[in-house]
């Protein structure tokens, strides 16, 4: 690679780090490291020359990385530039790309994030703002809230520490785990999640929602022709308010007047237009 190409900045710890690009991929890894690296790589005929006109500057922790503004009508599109940093973990992100993917490897602090066109991958992160118009949002851990929205993509989070607010148009969510109040909503996609104990406001147009094991809060759960399935932690009590209006409703629960000696309580409210209802014990557990 051309050395012009190649920056590095002898930073003293976690960085706060901005890159704005029209078109092009962002990777980033944040490792045990104290310096910073940034290198640009050319794609496409006119890319040499994008790379070229680019500002990759550092002020003490302040790491910034801009494409220049576009020129003419055609600006330079017939060529982009992928972005790669190895960044000090800990280090705050902010990305903007108007066509690419943003990639990121180990721990990062807080995230701000968003592509017009391109997936979004993250693996731990503090709290995180994530946006892409029509491609796949994945994150692997937050321990702080996130807001997560994709146009048409899938949504996929591994645990969560805080508040979750999902969104997407048309596609999938998934959660494995969360310890916080979770809102999501899809317009056409299923949505599922593995273990929760906080509150959870759930809703889909034509998806089907799976909750795997519930283990507390309250539960609210709307969809308009999906199916709804929730499966019940042993040692909680629950207080049911299903309705829907065409389907069925099944439960497969032992019935009491009151909570007894249960573990805990949740409060399940699930409304569907013609779906059915399923509600049963949990077949996994909270870990």
């Amino acid at each position: 690679m051309d050395k012009q190409h190649e920056h590095t900045f002898e930073t003293t710890g976690p960085i706060n780090l901005k890159v704005e690009l029209f078109a092009g991929d962002v990777k980033l890894s944040a490792t045990d490291t104290t310096a910073t690296s940034v290198r640009l790589v050319p794609r496409g005929r006119g890319g040499e020359e994008l790379a070229e006109r680019f500002t990759v500057e550092a002020r003490g922790n302040d790491v910034v990385v801009i494409a220049p503004k576009k020129e003419g009508l055609f600006g330079f599109s017939k060529g982009s530039v992928d972005v790669e940093v190895d960044l000090p973990q800990g280090s705050t992100v902010d990305v903007r790309t108007g066509s690419g993917d943003v990639t990121a490897s180990g721990l990062l602090g807080d995230v701000r994030a968003a592509t017009g066109s391109g997936d979004l991958t993250f693996h731990e992160v503090g709290e995180a703002d994530l946006k892409s118009g029509s491609g796949d949002i994945t994150l692997q851990s937050t321990s702080g809230d996130a807001d997560i929205k994709t146009g048409s993509g899938d949504v996929t989070v591994g645990t969560a520490g805080g508040r979750l607010d999902l969104v997407s148009g048309s596609g999938d969510i998934n959660l494995r785990r969360s310890d916080a109040a979770v809102k999501a909503k899809t317009g056409s996609g299923d949505l599922r999640i593995g273990a929760s104990t906080g509150d959870l406001d759930l809703m889909t147009g034509t998806g089907d929602v799976t909750l795997a094991g519930v283990h507390g809060g309250e539960v609210r759960a709307k969809t308009g022709t999906g199916d709804v399935s929730i499966g019940v932690a042993n040692g909680v009590a629950a207080y049911l308010d299903l309705n829907t209006v065409t389907g069925d409703v099944g439960i497969a629960l032992d019935e009491a007047s009151g909570p007894g000696d249960a573990e805990s309580q949740a409060r399940l409210v699930v409304h569907s237009g013609s779906g059915d209802i399923r509600v049963k014990r949990a077949q996994v557990s909270l870990s």
